[in-house]
């Protein structure tokens, strides 16, 4: 009869982790959604909106880490850490258009997620870059260039391996994109 009770234990601690799976996840996922939001809004210089979509998303992740505090195998979710760097990528995006440092980051200090963020920050960039070569902005396209290509060297001198080496590679894609950008504009 024991094999039944240890049973039963193993159910209830089943049921427990997948309740806060779906807690965890349902946070993620509303995060995820409202820094995406964020940076659309940022994007079309709607900075009021695109701060209190981060406030909120910030909310959401500060819950979800308690959770993942609580049940650490669930910080390896793969959709807490895509929440996380999408953040990450919101965040610094609004902190570069402020002027403002672009670390701490309120939510996580995990390396590989804030330089995901990082990554995806420089693809904002081209979006951005464009935006202000149909306004023939040259300056802030240099200042764009310029940013990219300090991120640029940081995150190969990580000599990163794996999926955060294919996130530094696209990054280079993006900067070679506003290389081009920065070049269209020089001939006009």
């Amino acid at each position: 009869m024991k094999l039944n009770e240890s049973l039963k234990k193993l159910a209830q601690r089943h049921a427990e982790i997948e309740i806060r799976r779906r807690k965890l996840q349902e946070l993620s996922q509303a995060a995820q959604k409202m820094s995406k939001q964020a940076i659309f809004a940022l994007q079309r210089d709607e900075k009021p909106r695109a701060a209190e979509l981060l406030r909120q998303a910030q909310v959401a992740l500060l819950e979800g880490r308690k959770i993942v505090l609580g049940e650490k195998r669930l910080y390896s979710e793969g959709m807490w850490r895509a929440a996380l760097e999408e953040f990450c990528e919101a965040f610094f995006f609004e902190r570069y258009i402020a002027g403002k440092e672009l670390l701490p980051v309120p939510v996580t200090d995990e390396p590989d997620i804030l330089v995901g963020g990082l990554s995806d920050l420089i693809g904002e960039f081209v979006r951005l870059a464009v935006k202000r070569a149909i306004d023939r902005d040259k300056k802030s396209v240099d200042k764009l260039l310029e940013m990219s290509n300090e991120l640029i060297e940081f995150m190969l001198a990580l000599d990163a391996t794996g999926a955060l080496r294919n996130k530094i590679d696209q990054a280079r894609q993006h900067q070679r994109r506003l290389e081009d950008i920065r070049y269209d504009l020089s001939l006009v």
